[in-house]
């Protein structure tokens, strides 16, 4: 039995840049009655920012701050993150300090871009500075191209890491494609990682790339939301497009994917209408609040469904 998400309409749309977009955001909840959403914009040369709102807890339409300086700005020229940080997800680390985890852009020349993983120390909910100039997970040995979308947990004395790893870039009429799957790494201080060869949710088809894992451990399961596409025009509507995809696992390492149990489809018109991707969950007493994104990868902005049990 499906899972009923109800959709709740869209939430904002980022004008500081005049483009629209609010990426890949997901919800830190400071205290009884503000919730921190964070996002990221895109500038009209495509280069993302990190920003975030405050909004009432459980009302996210009530937006009461939306500031208008980003949180950090790309790096200095040459460094992982230069051309963009796109962030993905926070942990709390003791009474003060939280990890934000972001993935830094780089353009290429024989492919578009790539992607590493870097963290930033969140002091305070109020002051941020990134932990270092480099990244701290980038490709190796296990990774060979690019890195990207990092989802931390902290379970006892365990930093747990679910992120992409890009295979391979396919060609397709005239033009290279990434494909990605998910991994899983593991850290004792959430700034070192091991990684190893072993995916967790591979392409089930040609082409197909996962794109942003999100995972909560929710009454001993571990669930995980992710963004799927195929390689065959997937900007469009009329392609393979992105739609968000829902699997289970026990352990948080082999994974089953359960489209039965998910049931968020494309609206019939508007902002969310083309595709859905890069979900996030955050729980809250029964109830389940996922933020995502719609039509052109963002760029009409955010908003959010709820499911109550």
């Amino acid at each position: 039995m499906a899972d009923m998400w109800q959709k709740q309409g869209h939430i904002y749309s980022c004008d500081f840049y005049g483009t629209g977009y609010a990426q890949d955001a997901f919800i830190d909840i400071l205290n009884d009655k503000v919730w921190r959403v964070y996002y990221s914009a895109r500038t009209k040369d495509v280069i993302s920012y990190p920003h975030y709102l405050d909004v009432e807890a459980g009302n996210l339409k009530n937006i009461l701050a939306a500031p208008r300086k980003p949180i950090m700005i790309p790096g200095k020229r040459g460094t992982f993150d230069d051309t963009g940080i796109t962030m993905t997800s926070i942990v709390q680390i003791d009474e003060h300090r939280k990890y934000l985890y972001y993935c830094g852009w780089n353009r290429k020349v024989t492919i578009s871009y790539s992607l590493a993983i870097g963290c930033c120390e969140v002091i305070d909910d109020k002051e941020y500075r990134k932990i270092s100039d480099g990244p701290i997970m980038e490709r190796s040995v296990y990774d060979p191209i690019a890195v990207s979308a990092p989802m931390v947990l902290k379970e006892d004395e365990v930093f747990r890491m679910w992120y992409i790893s890009f295979p391979s870039w396919e060609e397709y009429r005239g033009k290279y494609e990434p494909i990605y799957v998910v991994k899983h790494a593991t850290s004792k201080n959430g700034i070192e990682w091991k990684c190893n060869e072993e995916v967790c949710i591979g392409s089930e088809y040609p082409g197909e790339a996962i794109g942003r894992p999100w995972v909560i451990k929710d009454e001993g399961i571990y669930r995980m939301w992710f963004s799927t596409r195929g390689i065959e025009d997937y900007r469009t509507k009329s392609g393979n497009h992105y739609m968000i995809g829902y699997a289970e696992s026990s352990d948080g390492i082999k994974w089953v994917r359960k489209p039965d149990k998910f049931n968020l489809q494309l609206s019939s018109d508007g902002w969310d209408s083309e595709m859905l991707e890069y979900a996030s969950v955050k729980k809250s007493g029964n109830k389940y609040y996922m933020l995502y994104n719609g039509n052109a990868f963002g760029k009409t902005g955010v908003g959010y469904a709820v499911e109550e049990r």
